[in-house]
């Protein structure tokens, strides 16, 4: 997002500054919902019963993914451009490197592809569990008192950690 882009980027925030490159972004994720439905579904359509494996969902995802990411890269490109500061901005033919490109688009897209592949594996299996702890919730309604203060323990010890910290580094300071 724009306001991500600018606070790593150490550049005020504006209302106005976070529409910058609006279009350039809409139409890139606009191309990347595309691809990602087209190529999904030609791949399901290849193999339905595959799709259906362990193997057969992560492939699928994979592969769209990557081919979704490669095609609407030239849209991070140009968002790119049009992100930089008025003041330092190069024109697109020095702005545009193409093995920089080249290797951007590959490691995002691997990582993105690896990322939602494993996912596509690990929700039926989150999906699963939830389905157990709700059953039995449903079965032993003390266990949401339980949860609760476990939950509520957490808190209570993020609380306390962060206290003693803060307590060390004002003391590393004094």
């Amino acid at each position: 997002t724009n306001y991500r882009f600018r606070k790593a980027m150490g550049w005020d925030i504006t209302a106005a500054n976070l529409y910058q490159a609006y279009l350039p972004t809409v139409l890139r994720d606009i191309l990347y919902g595309i691809v990602r439905n087209r190529v999904m579904t030609a791949m399901v359509g290849r193999n339905p019963a595959g799709a259906q494996t362990n193997v057969g969902r992560f492939t699928n995802m994979f592969a769209t993914v990557i081919a979704a990411c490669v095609l609407s890269a030239p849209g991070n490109e140009l968002r790119g451009y049009c992100l930089q500061s008025p003041e330092k901005a190069l024109p697109f033919k020095d702005f545009f490197k193409p093995e920089k490109f080249v290797r951007s688009t590959s490691v995002g897209a691997l990582i993105m592809a690896v990322s939602l592949g494993v996912g596509t594996l690990a929700t039926p299996q989150v999906e699963k569990l939830w389905a157990t702890i709700r059953d039995y919730l449903k079965q032993n309604p003390v266990g949401y008192i339980l949860v609760i203060l476990f939950a509520l323990n957490n808190l209570l010890a993020a609380r306390r950690q962060r206290e003693l910290v803060d307590r060390m580094e004002s003391r590393k300071r004094d």
